[in-house]
């Protein structure tokens, strides 16, 4: 594959110091933080970094990672604008200790803009993430700037450019250096996406790349004129920059590397399009081969167009024969009305659901409901065969035979997820987290007592503690299909035992993320283990008695922050299911219950003083647990994203099968916040 050309370099001065040009793009077309941060390393030691900077902006991550490295360097960062810094160009420009922009040079701020795909779930996260991202770069403008958040908000919604000492007065540059006569290159067809794009840069966006005069210590990068998509390999010599071309000339110079990576690039799309095209062709190909054969040659061909070809070909085939199935479309919301009806005439044989009042296709098969669909569309089904039908029902654009299963598909899922025997809800919190990034909970103090105010004096805050514990969000799930023989065999189990094994399986998982705390111990934030002796909340080795289950329960009474004891009560006593026997009898009986006698007159000081709650995945673990409350005190929380505690369940056109694809995902977490609401003691056995 034809390499990227990309003007971007590190290299040492003589001097000692390092000199950074950032002339491209950032992110995957251009500069990316990967690369920026390996090069960066190399350097090794430096006292100073001169970072040059002509870049029209790109990704905003890679632009994050990269204003960070740099910020977070020892080095003096200075930075030189001597061209063009905007978008993210104009963030990674602010990491600079000094900020110098060139008289001529050009400073842009405006809004992230990004391209999302799905449905209004996934619009709404996308608009979520730009809120974020946005708002974190108005407070970086802010800071820089020594503007109101709310002024750099306006500027960014207006997309507002600086010249020279514009920027300076604006509060983004520190000073102006000489004029410096460039003509970048850049993609004419990138600059014109801003709004407001100055015609100078327009201009110059379109001229013929020349060499400036420059010392032959400094390397003159010119940016490519063609936006080009494929990754540089590491370890490619930078490209020496394209000769200027005569003064006469007025397109952009496109060298044969550009041409070749535009060539490869179109041919990967036309490759994927042809593939896209002969897929949902499957089950036709030979019926009606030269419309496939057409569709594949004409380029401007899209799948959706193509999908829509073969549907109407389908349609003008021979009529639908005698035995039809009525079913009367009302303008507005009939056709999901016959949706709703479909999902109910599966769900009534599926899960014994009750018949929904005037539902006209209730009992109808899954082939028979996929007729009906198919002909309430306009489709004519005359001619077709049974895999032809399903095909058929799978292709249609407007999505309505793959959505019933999906949603029946869901329904068994979550019914298998509700039905799970699962027991940690019992004695776990729950909580959310937006995002995947790792989250801290500093020690707020457990607020013993308040302190006395005297008359007129002033209240004191309260103070954070040193424990930070972290937790993060993880991603777990699976994949299943249903083929189009499952539909034509009238297969409902496929529509509810594996979405329901799979619902179970989702809770499951969470629950294995529960109790791995219990088994594996992990180390909270003071690097001491979670049940150890330094935290006073690991007892001494015995089983379950009335003498044991006393002891931990001091443990966690006597439990402290600072000089004050919290009187924690138990309210759960967790074990394996083998000695749920021995908990109950212990925790229910009228006498005491000793190690080796299981009555006696002494009355049992431990009665009723907590819940017995048994899981097998302890078997074998050699100990039990007394727990407090998780809605009194921090004991272990289970985290969700968003608070999205069942599984999500999502689906597409079979690729891997012929049928309909689903993938059931959860994002999940499980953290012990702190450890004095929990004592461990070990059995020995």
């Amino acid at each position: 594959m034809p390499q990227k050309q990309t003007w971007y370099s590190m290299t040492m001065a003589a001097d000692g110091a390092a000199d950074v040009y950032i002339y491209d793009y950032i992110g995957y077309w251009g500069v990316t933080a990967k690369d920026f941060a390996r090069d960066l390393k190399a350097l090794g030691t430096v006292s100073k970094i001169n970072l040059h900077i002509n870049s029209p902006g790109g990704d905003v991550f890679d632009g994050t990672a990269i204003y960070n490295l740099l910020k977070s360097h020892d080095a003096e960062v200075i930075t030189h604008i001597e061209g063009l810094a905007a978008s993210m160009g104009s963030v990674i420009a602010l990491a600079g200790d000094t900020v110098n922009i060139a008289e001529n040079a050009y400073y842009m701020i405006h809004n992230p803009s990004s391209i999302a795909w799905g449905d209004h779930r996934a619009m709404e996260k996308t608009k979520a993430l730009l809120e974020k991202v946005r708002r974190t770069m108005i407070g970086l403008y802010a800071s820089a700037s020594g503007m109101d958040e709310d002024a750099v908000a306006q500027l960014m919604d207006d997309e507002t450019w600086y010249v020279g000492q514009e920027a300076v007065d604006a509060g983004f540059a520190t000073a102006t250096t000489a004029r410096i006569d460039l003509a970048a290159s850049y993609s004419s067809d990138l600059i014109g996406q801003f709004k407001h794009a100055p015609q100078e840069i327009l201009q110059i966006a379109t001229a013929p790349p020349a060499r400036p005069a420059a010392s032959p210590a400094r390397p003159i990068l010119f940016p490519s004129a063609v936006a080009d998509t494929h990754p540089q390999q590491e370890g490619t010599p930078m490209p020496q920059p394209t000769p200027a071309a005569p003064a006469a000339t007025a397109d952009p110079v496109v060298t044969p590397e550009m041409k070749a990576t535009i060539e490869a690039e179109l041919r990967q799309k036309e490759t994927q399009r042809r593939t896209d095209i002969q897929s949902a062709f499957k089950g036709f190909e030979s019926a009606h081969k030269d419309l496939l054969d057409a569709c594949l040659q004409d380029m401007d061909c899209s799948v959706a167009a193509a999908k829509d070809k073969l549907l109407a070909a389908l349609g003008s085939q021979t009529p639908s024969p005698g035995h039809s199935y009525a079913v009367t479309v009302q303008d507005g919301g009939g056709m999901a009305r016959l949706r709703a009806d479909a999902t109910n005439a599966i769900a009534m044989r599926a899960f014994g659901e009750q018949r929904a009042e005037g539902n006209a296709v209730a009992g109808y098969t899954l082939m028979e409901l996929a007729r009906t669909i198919l002909q309430a569309r306009g489709a004519s089904t005359g001619g077709m065969d049974k895999m032809q039908m399903v095909a058929a029902a799978f292709t249609h654009t407007s999505g309505d035979f793959g959505t019933i299963l999906g949603n029946i598909a869901n329904k068994a899922m979550l019914k298998g997820y509700e039905e799970a025997a699962e027991v940690f809800p019992q004695f776990t919190a729950t909580g959310n987290l937006g995002d995947f990034k790792i989250q801290t909970r500093a020690d707020l103090g457990a607020f013993p007592s308040l302190r006395k105010v005297a008359e007129g004096a002033e209240y004191k805050y309260v103070t954070l503690g040193e424990r930070a514990e972290t937790a993060v969000l993880a991603t777990y799930g699976e994949l299943f299909g249903i083929t189009r023989q499952a539909i034509i065999n009238d297969d409902l189990s496929a529509f509810t035992r594996i979405p329901g094994k799979m619902g179970r399986a989702a809770i499951r998982t969470v629950g294995d993320l529960v109790f791995s705390i219990f088994l594996n111990n992990p180390k909270m934030a003071d690097g001491v283990d979670l049940f150890h002796a330094t935290h006073n909340n690991l007892a001494s080795q015995g089983g379950i008695n009335t003498g044991t289950i006393d002891a931990a329960r001091v443990k966690m009474a006597t439990q402290k922050d600072g000089p004050a004891a919290l009187n924690i009560r138990p309210a759960f006593l967790l074990c394996d299911v083998a000695l749920e026997g021995a908990a109950k009898v212990a925790l229910e009986s009228e006498f005491e219950v000793g190690a080796s006698a299981k009555s006696n007159t002494v009355p049992n000081s431990v009665r009723g003083i907590a819940s017995v709650i048994s899981d097998a995945r302890l078997a074998n673990h050699s100990a039990w647990y007394l727990l407090a409350s998780p809605t009194i005190h921090d004991t272990i929380e289970v985290l969700y994203l968003d608070g999205q505690q069942a599984p999500v369940l999502e689906q597409q056109s079979g690729w891997n099968v012929d049928g309909v694809e689903f993938k059931v995902r959860m994002d999940a977490a499980a953290k012990a916040w702190d450890y004095r609401g929990m004592v461990k003691t070990p059995t020995g056995s």
